[in-house]
């Protein structure tokens, strides 16, 4: 700690952070923050605005003109000549030791959210809706008292979220904090997602699959849990998915946060498949990849940033990225990527090693609404170059962003084993899946993934990640112990988080759940501690336990043949291993 301490310093000491007044010791600096919740804070029980900190300060300092005195620089002595802290500084050090950022918040276990104050009756809502006058929401951790509000505000609008549930009885939620004037933010997050995880009976599948991607060291969202109530209308339980958006982005890629986000779907152009397309006269300009007079929202590829940036909106980044990696300049047919011009050229584009590990985590899950059988349901982010976070159109830099996990795990709607999926050839397995989905092709089409692995090198890093994770992080005897599920001896694990919650969506165990949920507390309870098979309709869902013995089993076999080819650790990798810098 420094010795004084300006107004903007303290404040960016905590920026984006939160103070739960309740974590302070009891003493003047509890009372203090008490006194800003109540004069400036936005009647919750936390300190995080701007306008809160500010106050804080300036209690501090008339605090501190009663004892020792003010500078003339109007500062906070937090240093005495003797190198030790001040009673301002100490005030100042529990504010500190109390704070709480992003990554802290998602590391809770449950949260509540309630919306009180909204429309009777209205308990969806296809098109946003602000929040009328007298509405508000608040947060708070599960079982906290009434006066631990984490967030409180009137400002905050609702929509349901989601493609193929969107319109299902219980709904996904996306809740925005920052709606017209308000500069309300949750730990530096101007939203959250609430996803009703409609198709997962066990109500696990999101936080398996968040965790391992949070292992294998790439860019994905964090992920919790929270109850929901709308006017006391009990909604149910909800996984909370953090929202790739600049705060993410800043979080991720520091001062290189101000590039082009785009998030894939199927759309103006078909399906997010990365495939390269040309115009008239051969011209494979961004222009190829969005119809004139498209609705922005109708788009495969849709800026999710500088959307009012001309210059940033031509698209020419994501076709620098499509032409590169399907290898369009090079000459050699086929045999063009297993060249190092394929392998250095992509190097300049694109995250390889990030997109690689994605990738074997991914196969592992059987993850396939996403850059596999879909392919969308996944960001692609344009950096730009370190040190130059302004030129990315110029120079671009591509990192992939993992989204959507609900399908995965051995949720499957088209007959498909995706336990079996061989580690190589995803497009096999997608047959089914396209000729029911009625896809333009008989098997998904995926450039990114099938071009890379092309190369030896990049293939020999693949599957070393991915038998890294094998021997680490993805196993039956390791998820049981993550679930809880019977036969683990576990009793701390998400079945024991989450099936309180789970069985207030229902009055009985075999009823029909009163907020929507497909499944009745019967089928949780087998589909979750139980971890049995579950069919209905046209979904065939596998217990998650079930489904990664198989899939680690089948994995384990291909590698053995595989790595005749490519011998393990012959790629010289280390894992684990954090996000790679941005190159220069």
């Amino acid at each position: 700690m420094d010795r004084t301490m300006s107004k903007g310093a303290f404040r960016d000491a905590f920026k984006n952070q939160s103070v739960a007044v309740s974590a302070l010791p009891k003493g003047t600096g509890r009372r203090l923050a008490e006194r800003a919740n109540a004069t400036a804070g936005p009647v919750d029980a936390a300190l995080r605005t701007k306008a809160e900190f500010n106050t804080v300060y300036d209690l501090l300092l008339a605090e501190q003109e009663g004892t020792t005195g003010t500078p003339a620089d109007g500062t906070l002595v937090c240093l005495g000549p003797d190198g030790q802290l001040t009673p301002t500084g100490r005030i100042v050090q529990e504010l500190l030791d109390a704070a709480e950022n992003k990554t802290e918040f998602f590391a809770q276990d449950m949260y509540q959210v309630k919306v009180t104050g909204w429309p009777s009756g209205v308990l969806t809502a296809d098109e946003v809706m602000q929040a009328p006058p007298g509405a508000r929401l608040t947060l708070a951790r599960s079982n906290a008292a009434a006066d631990d509000t984490l967030l409180s505000t009137p400002s905050f609008s609702m929509v349901n979220s989601g493609n193929m549930t969107a319109h299902a009885p219980k709904r996904s939620w996306k809740i925005d904090f920052e709606v017209g004037a308000s500069e309300d933010r949750l730990y530096g997050m101007e939203r959250i997602n609430l996803k009703a995880m409609y198709n997962d009976p066990s109500q696990m599948r999101e936080a398996v699959a968040w965790r391992l991607l949070e292992r294998a060291g790439i860019p994905a969202a964090q992920h919790t849990y929270a109850t929901f109530t709308i006017n006391d209308r009990y909604m149910g339980l909800y996984s909370v998915i953090e929202q790739v958006d600049k705060k993410f982005l800043k979080d991720h890629f520091g001062k290189n946060s101000e590039g082009n986000l785009y998030k894939a779907y199927c759309g103006d152009v078909g399906c997010a498949t990365l495939e390269h397309r040309s115009g008239p006269g051969g011209t494979d300009s961004g222009r190829q990849y969005f119809t004139a007079g498209a609705r922005p929202d109708d788009r495969t590829y849709r800026l999710k940033t500088n959307e009012d940036d001309p210059s940033a909106g031509t698209y020419d980044d994501l076709a620098t990225l499509v032409r590169t990696i399907n290898g369009v300049q090079l000459t050699g047919g086929e045999k063009r990527f297993a060249t190092d011009a394929f392998r250095e050229a992509v190097e300049q584009v694109l995250n390889v090693k990030a997109f690689l590990r994605w990738a074997g985590a991914n196969v592992l899950l059987g993850s396939w609404d996403n850059y596999f059988a879909t392919p969308s349901n996944y960001y692609l982010y344009n950096s730009g170059r370190l040190g130059d976070p302004t030129g990315f159109m110029a120079r671009p830099y591509f990192t992939f962003i993992p989204w959507d996990y609900d399908n995965s795990s051995g949720i499957d709607f088209f007959s498909t084993p995706w336990q079996f999926t061989d580690l190589l050839d995803w497009p096999a397995m997608t047959r089914d899946y396209c000729r029911i989905t009625h896809a333009p092709h008989e098997v998904s089409q995926l450039p990114l993934f099938t071009n890379l692995l092309r190369h030896h090198d990049f293939c020999q890093y693949y599957l070393d990640h991915l038998e890294y994770l094998l021997d680490t992080e993805f196993g039956p005897e390791r998820v049981a112990e993550l679930l809880g599920s019977e036969g683990s001896g576990r009793t701390d694990g998400l079945w024991q988080l989450v099936s309180s919650a789970a069985y207030g969506e229902a009055t009985s165990p075999h009823g029909r759940p009163f907020t929507g949920r497909q499944f009745t507390n019967d089928e949780v309870y087998r589909a979750g501690y139980r971890q049995w098979e579950l069919s209905r309709g046209s979904q065939f869902t596998y217990g998650i336990f079930h489904y990664t013995r198989m899939r680690y089993d089948r994995a384990r076999q291909q590698l053995a043949e595989l790595r005749k080819t490519y011998p393990d650790g012959a790629g010289g990798a280390l894992f684990p291993t954090a996000m790679e810098v941005l190159p220069s």
